[in-house]
């Protein structure tokens, strides 16, 4: 038999040049391929690599002709793995009271994470390097490189020598925020704090494993009280979260700059920047620029004042006994008028640095007119004090306007949801406008519509 030369159009490539593709055109009567002249025509076609001659024999041996057939493969790349850091610590809390499957709350909230000296925090495992890969004429592929993080940053930690190995330096609270750690110190007591252990006063976070009698505790950082608060009163930067609740005996102050969670408060005045949860408000006068959340099955508001900007949710509001009990949502008055003080005060501190820049100008302009130097005239000195007083006073009051703007934007369609019965009694403002109860309501919500106060059912307004 006569053998059959093959020109280059019988080989073709994929379009990523990763596979070679035979296709045998079927031969004459008395002519035959044979494996050295395929091999060569590969090779004159510039394959180099990953010739499977296992495929190729098998076409000639099952005579496969007029099918292209995959008959060099090049190497595929395996990518690099980036570097990255296993936490050994929970970084996401919510920081949200629990409802149980019996309808009553769990005010055990877990704020932040503890950590012990020597404890490890963090595992880096380093990014693993790719293998370059290569087409069927030998053209390299790159494989992506595995990239490499940099060291944790933060403070009460340490690395160690292995470069891997993340551990607390301190005891404390471990907090991650974006790709930083910090570890701060924590004060705890392991029972109740009464007069004899005194006030408490903290940079950082306060526990208290037991209850608080007639003593003030004040923390830059969170406090948690897995007790009672008797008589004693909290001021946190932070959030504040009461397992017990509050007898406030009318002098407990609960004040924080975030959100406060308590089974109860009663006769206590309490402040949140944030929201306020708990299952009862009785004869309580309460402020947040949040949202009030009375969420047990029992939750009860009764006496007292509660304002919540963002909106109250209740179970009920307001008793038999018809006592008064006044329910606040939205921005009164009052933020108005702060806010037109706050526009007032900033206008004129602008003025009298417009005023101060324009004396200085002259000064300056003396300077450069005589070649004497003020620097050291009181009247200037005094011009250069009043400049830097009204501009530190003007930036504190834009950024106080800037946040009640934020604050009357969030009250925008705040309400207020009873799920149960609101009572007589019980007085209800929204933003500037009132209305009281005369008779017993089920399932209502409170909204404003055209300056005023009106009642809708609250299975019927969708929620």
């Amino acid at each position: 038999m006569q053998t059959l030369q093959l020109d280059r159009t019988a080989i073709s490539f994929s379009p990523d040049g990763m596979t070679a593709y035979l296709r045998l055109p079927e031969p004459e009567a008395g002519m035959q391929y044979r494996l050295e002249d395929i091999q060569d025509a590969l090779s004159a076609s510039g394959v180099k690599k990953g010739i499977d001659q296992k495929a190729i024999v098998g076409m000639l041996q099952s005579r496969t002709y007029g099918r292209s057939v995959a008959v060099a493969a090049g190497k595929v790349p395996v990518d690099g793995k980036d570097g990255y850091f296993e936490y050994m610590f929970e970084s996401k809390l919510d920081g949200k009271p629990r409802i149980n499957e019996d309808g009553t709350v769990s005010y055990a909230i877990k704020l932040f994470e503890m950590v012990t000296e020597g404890q490890v925090i963090a595992l880096y495992h380093p990014a693993i390097q790719g293998v370059d890969g290569y087409t069927v004429k030998d053209a390299p592929v790159r494989a992506r490189v595995g990239r490499e993080l940099p060291p944790l940053r933060g403070r009460g930690f340490e690395c160690n020598p292995d470069g891997v190995t993340y551990v607390a330096s301190i005891t404390g609270k471990i907090d991650k925020i974006n790709d930083k750690i910090n570890i701060l110190p924590v004060y705890e007591v392991s029972g109740d704090v009464d007069a004899n252990m005194g006030n408490i006063e903290f940079r950082g976070d306060v526990i208290i494993h037991g209850s608080v009698d007639d003593v003030e505790i004040r923390a830059t950082g969170t406090v948690t009280i897995d007790g009672v608060v008797q008589g004693g009163s909290i001021f946190a930067n932070k959030d504040i979260v009461l397992s017990g609740g509050v007898l406030g005996n009318g002098k407990s102050v609960i004040d924080a700059k975030g959100g406060i969670s308590a089974k109860f408060f009663e006769f206590a005045t309490v402040r949140s920047k944030g929201d306020i949860t708990a299952d009862i408000f009785l004869n309580s006068n309460v402020y947040c620029e949040g949202s009030a959340f009375v969420m047990s099955k029992k939750g009860c508001i009764v006496g007292g004042s509660v304002h919540a900007v963002g909106g109250i949710e209740a179970n009920s509001i307001g008793n038999n006994a018809e006592i008064r009990t006044h329910v606040l949502v939205g921005n009164g008055g009052e933020v108005r008028m702060k806010m037109e003080e706050l526009n007032n005060s900033i206008k004129t501190a602008a003025a009298n640095i417009s005023k101060a820049e324009t004396i200085l100008q002259k000064f300056q302009e003396y300077e450069e007119k005589t070649g004497q130097s003020c620097k050291d005239d009181p009247r200037r000195v005094q011009l250069v004090r009043i400049r830097v007083r009204d501009m530190a006073r003007k930036a504190a009051d834009e950024d106080a306007l800037k946040k009640l703007r934020i604050m009357v934007d969030s009250a925008k369609g705040a309400n207020i949801k009873v799920r149960k019965k609101v009572f007589p009694g019980v007085f209800v403002s929204i933003d500037s406008c009132d209305t009281s109860c005369k008779d017993t309501f089920s399932d209502i919500i409170f909204i404003k519509q055209q300056e005023k106060v009106v009642m809708r059912k609250l299975s019927e307004w969708g929620d």
